[in-house]
């Protein structure tokens, strides 16, 4: 008996570890914020109360909602929902399932990042973070999430464009290159995790 119950404790065991990596996680900035299987469910099974907050039994959703294509059991579209709200990423997928276009929440709000997006901004949107330490690079952020994509800026009263920069996770990673009045290249800097390497005159 011993035995047995010995044998059914390590195949728990093994069974729990192996289905770790079917487990999914809403994540944010790369933070686990649900760390238990989430639910899954039709996005037509949702309910959507007066404050605008999706509910399943009445209560707060937390989990994963899809939905397919017309008359298939091809998906759709994934949404990220926790506490009722779209966190996390919107996922469109083509009929190969291929995603399209990825979308990314943050409480409900959409954010202007993503995976599948290429962004570009204008500099002045970026929120600079400041850090005491001068060893660390200076962050960048857009809409709360930090920015990957390439920002630009004009001269003023100009569609003539001043300064290009390229980020990576917040930080100035690629090149940054300034223009002249003219358009031509007045200089080019280029950066790996926001440290400069070389400067182009």
């Amino acid at each position: 008996m011993r035995y047995f119950l010995s044998i059914m404790a390590l195949l728990a065991i093994i069974y729990s570890c192996g289905d770790s990596k079917n487990r999914k996680d809403i994540t944010d900035e790369g933070v686990v914020m649900q760390s238990e299987e989430l639910d899954t469910c039709f996005c037509s099974e949702l309910l959507s109360d007066s404050t605008g907050i999706l509910t399943k039994e009445n209560k707060a959703y937390t989990g994963i909602c899809f939905e397919n294509y017309p008359g298939t059991d091809t998906k759709y579209i994934e949404k990220s929902i926790m506490d009722g709200k779209i966190h996390g990423k919107i996922t469109y997928y083509d009929k190969a399932g291929e995603v399209m276009l990825e979308q990314v929440y943050k409480e409900g709000n959409k954010k202007r990042s993503g995976n599948v997006e290429v962004l570009n901004c204008e500099c002045s949107e970026l929120e600079k973070i400041n850090n005491e330490n001068s060893n660390v690079p200076t962050k960048y952020k857009l809409d709360d999430i930090s920015y990957t994509g390439t920002c630009t800026e004009k001269y003023p009263k100009s569609d003539q464009v001043y300064v290009k920069m390229t980020f990576k996770n917040g930080i100035l990673d690629g090149h940054t290159v300034y223009y002249n009045k003219d358009g031509s290249t007045l200089l080019i800097e280029n950066y790996i995790n926001g440290i400069l390497l070389s400067a182009i005159h």
